[in-house]
This record gives C-alpha cells, structure tokens and sequence, in this order.
C-alpha cells in the first residue's frame, strides 16, 4: 500500500503532537504530586521520585538555620535552613535553600511541631551526577547514600500560607 503526502505539515505535526504526549505522560510511574505520599514508600524505592516534585504532608521536626553560604560564582545566599519531616511512616529531612543576592533576614518558614505540606523534589541515591552542598562543595561521602529532599513549596496543612492573615485577625 501507497500513501502518498502533499508537503511536510501534517506529518511533522503529528510527529510534534505524539513526541509532546510521551514527555507529557510519561506512564504510571510518575508519582501523583497532588496526594501526599508516604515518606516510607519514598525511602523503600526513591527512584520513581528522583528529580521530581513530590507532595508530602507531617509534621516539622528539628529545624537548623543555616549560615550564609556562597555559590561558586561568590554570590552571598541567606536564610537557608533544614528541617525534618515526620508523617508517622518515615520522616526525611528538607533542605530549603537561601535566597542569593541581597542580605535578606528570613526566618524559617516553619515552626516544630506544625504540620505542613511540602513540594520537595526528590534526589535518589546512587543516580550519578556531582551532587553539591549550598556552597558548591561536596558533601561527605556517606550522606550521598541518603535520600535527598529540597522544597519548592511549603504550606500549612490547612491550606493557608503563613504570610496570609485569616479574616479575623485582618481587620
């Protein structure tokens, strides 16, 4: 059988239209960022999680301020900090990182013992790379063997951002 096409177009727009659905649905292995997931199924097989965010949800353990650190190319970041998260399967630590540029006092986002959702990406162990510290330095060869976190975003469990007032106390 012969088919025969008139330009170009349709071909290579169907091309372009199926290529965007296989990066825009990967399959069923792609975690579900929008339900928390278990911090200990995280920990059992972090692989399906590496480099992708991951909605997590429990309560705010030990929390660390960290000193300023600079990036490689000098610039100064402030108000980095790490806390552990604990949902009654696991907990994992997050690392949150310092905003670079001007000097900014900024507290940490979370208070011990509020339970708060997080969107963290995932670094699984073993994956290759060059992973680096807040400085640019590498960190000791046996934290390399844990899983890493770092939040993209952190909010209370109810759904308030710590910045906004409820109605009560606004006006």
């Amino acid at each position: 059988m012969r088919v025969e096409h008139r330009g170009g177009a349709p071909v290579f727009l169907a091309g372009a239209l199926l290529i965007t659905l296989l990066f825009a649905f990967p399959g069923s292995a792609r975690p579900d960022d929008s339900e928390p997931v278990p911090i200990a199924d995280i920990l059992a097989d972090p692989e399906p999680y590496h480099l992708r965010p991951v909605t997590l949800q429990g309560r705010v353990g030990r929390i660390e301020v960290l000193e300023p650190y600079y990036q490689p190319s000098g610039s100064a970041c402030y108000g980095a900090y790490r806390f552990t998260l604990e949902d009654g399967t696991g907990s994992l630590e997050i690392a949150v990182l310092g905003v670079c540029g001007t000097p900014v006092l900024r507290p940490p986002l979370v208070i011990e013992g509020d339970t708060v959702v997080v969107v963290a990406q995932i670094r699984a162990p073993d994956r290759g790379g060059s992973p680096r510290r807040f400085d640019g330095s590498t960190p000791p060869q046996e934290s390399l063997q844990a899983v890493q976190a770092t939040a993209v975003d952190i909010r209370p469990a109810d759904g308030h951002r710590q910045s906004e007032a409820p109605e009560s106390e606004s006006r």
